[in-house]
């Protein structure tokens, strides 16, 4: 690691200096991208939103199963904390790290009423200050996109593999823009390394990662979810935008977007395999139709807001899974994953 940080220093100084000036210029906008001027409530708001895209649904298939509570979760790019307030919410302890001391001091003070949060001022090339084997989770989110360096973040990806557990999972995004502007401009500390999807899963392979989830492949948003180790052989849950969902979803769904969600109609079936005593449904409901009653498995749910909403309940022992939504909407919402665990 010595030798590989050596190589890298001056680059490292560089990438630290600009975004400790990002931060006392406007951290907040350079990290949640607005050409309006900052908004706190918009900003913490955005940081919700993206976790309860994100990470909550999949919460059961990140951590095998254990409650968040008594799990750890590592943030790579934590900058203030938008996004690790939530974490911290959920989960036994958070390991956040920046490589800018500007944005950390910041955090300390956003994130200071968390105990469970430890933040760290990293070298922007590994996760040294993370013991290995004691995470379960890791997570990146807007932060490779701005690494120019390959040989950095194919670190980091080997990185998350050493401080995870055996089994543990690694949900990031890198920039998958393949277009010719894209590949071809000039690397700096705002436009970083693109992947194309061989790129990401060779990276990944070399690693010892498993793919579970792709999503946004070709888009700037290209989303990873992988498993330290093999994959499982059966699967207790269906992600909406994978190939293989298609011979679970039985009925009232349409086709995949992105590879991300699904649209589902009033009322849809799915056929789950495996074992496990609670079920669980993530979706995704728009603006302009987003009040009704969702019945998942007979256990009858109030939606009274836009945006992401989680679902569980007790799961029952039969294979195919109904649900429901009264009144039927004028727009499908958005179906992310349903399983059980």
């Amino acid at each position: 690691m010595a030798v590989f940080y050596a190589e890298f220093v001056d680059w490292l100084e560089r990438m630290r200096e600009d975004w400790d000036r990002r931060a006392r210029q406007d951290a907040e906008r350079f990290i949640y991208t607005r050409d309006r001027p900052a908004d706190v409530a918009d900003f913490d708001a955005s940081g919700e939103a993206n976790y309860k895209q994100l990470v909550l649904p999949y919460l059961p298939i990140l951590l095998n199963g254990a409650p968040p509570s008594a799990c750890t979760v590592v943030e790579i790019g934590c900058g203030v904390g938008r996004m690790t307030q939530w974490f911290a919410r959920d989960f036994g302890r958070v390991e956040a790290l920046d490589v800018s001391p500007e944005m950390i001091a910041l955090a300390r003070e956003r994130l200071a009423s968390f105990p469970n949060v430890r933040l760290h001022v990293s070298n922007g090339a590994d996760l040294a200050p993370v013991a290995d084997g004691s995470a379960d989770l890791v997570f990146s989110y807007i932060v490779f996109q701005h690494i120019p360096s390959r040989e950095v973040i194919e670190n980091y990806v080997r990185e998350a593999a050493w401080v995870l557990k055996p089994g543990g999972a690694f949900k990031f995004q890198l920039n998958g823009d393949q277009s010719p502007e894209a590949r071809t401009r000039q690397r700096d500390t705002w436009y970083g390394e693109t992947f194309s999807p061989d790129e990401a899963l060779t990276m990944l392979d070399d690693a010892g990662f498993s793919l579970l989830a792709s999503e946004g492949a070709g888009t700037q948003y290209y989303v990873l979810t992988v498993r330290k180790g093999p994959a499982a052989l059966q699967r207790s849950y269906v992600l909406a935008g994978e190939p293989w969902a298609e011979a679970h979803l039985l009925e009232g769904f349409g086709p995949p977007v992105d590879g991300s969600w699904r649209p589902m109609y009033g009322r849809a079936r799915v056929r789950l395999e495996g074992a496990g005593t609670r079920l669980y449904l993530g979706l995704y409901f728009w603006p302009e139709s987003c009040v009704h009653r969702l019945t998942l498995a007979g256990r009858v749910f109030e939606v009274r807001s836009p945006g992401d909403h989680y679902f569980e309940c007790a799961a029952s022992g039969e294979t195919e899974v109904e649900i429901a939504i009264e009144p039927p909407p004028a727009r499908p919402p958005a179906f992310r994953v349903i399983g059980r665990y």
